[in-house]
């Protein structure tokens, strides 16, 4: 698998992308839904490709072609493309079968990196951990070798358990997030940068690289502070507060 088409030019494709070249393997084609698209994504890359907006004129001699597009996305945007019969066909979602493919190719499957990405903000893809999987042992041996390229961190997962990881994720990266934004907000009502929490932040997180994070639980909830908790309720509006709830029952609950 020497030589990549990749479908899509947002955030996960651009830097797929990146770490693909880096890798040593050549992208023969970007395929694109606009000229503007392909643009962002090469001005973000320092470098220009090969790329289309045309379906019928995607290459027919790649050995990998990556779909890397929204996940509602997939099939539209391999639809009218041909795929020769002996090249791989994958996606890059967390969360979607790979049998959506199965139309579309005769060898299918999954190249799911398990990373948040943005524009302007470089990742070290050696750190990534990758979850594959193929229709067929053959191929999905020649995806891991792929893979392996990239990070040598790779699982061979199927699409159930992929579904739980891109689940985990969501939780641990995209909610956490969203309350690093409630306390943005919480902040600028005092007048306070965001950055005084990023200490805090930065232990909270190296500590579950050794501990469990159950075991590095701390604040009032676990501590069953009732004082405390009425208190910070007692300063929020109905949205936040319903959210500080849930967590602090959340935390308390032994079932977890």
């Amino acid at each position: 698998m020497q030589k990549v088409v990749v479908i899509g030019t947002g955030k996960v494709a651009t830097q797929l992308t990146k770490a693909i070249l880096v890798a040593g393997f050549e992208v023969v084609q970007v395929v694109s839904r606009s000229d503007v698209s392909a643009a962002r994504m090469f001005a973000e890359m320092g470098q220009t490709l090969p790329y289309t907006i045309h379906k019928n004129e995607v290459c027919k001699q790649a050995d990998l072609y990556i779909c890397s597009v929204k996940d509602d996305a997939i099939t539209d945007a391999i639809d009218g493309i041909s795929i020769p019969d002996r090249a791989l066909l994958v996606h890059t979602s967390g969360s979607t079968e790979s049998t959506v493919l199965a139309p579309f190719a005769a060898h299918y499957g999954v190249l799911y990196p398990m990373q948040t990405f943005s524009y302007g903000k470089e990742v070290d893809f050696s750190k990534v951990a990758v979850y594959i999987e193929a229709n067929s042992d053959i191929f999905e041996n020649r995806l891991h070798i792929f893979a392996h390229k990239l990070t040598p961190n790779i699982k061979h997962v199927d699409s159930a358990m992929r579904a739980k990881v891109h689940l985990a994720a969501v939780f641990a990266c995209n909610f956490t997030n969203h309350l690093y934004t409630i306390a943005e907000n919480i902040l600028k009502e005092a007048n306070l940068p965001f950055s005084d929490l990023l200490p805090l932040i930065d232990e909270t997180t190296q500590k579950v690289h050794t501990l469990s994070p159950k075991e590095a639980q701390t604040g009032p909830a676990i501590r069953h502070d009732d004082k405390i908790i009425t208190k910070h309720l007692s300063q929020l509006n109905n949205r936040e507060k319903a959210i500080y709830q849930l967590l602090t029952e959340s935390i308390q609950d032994d079932k977890l």
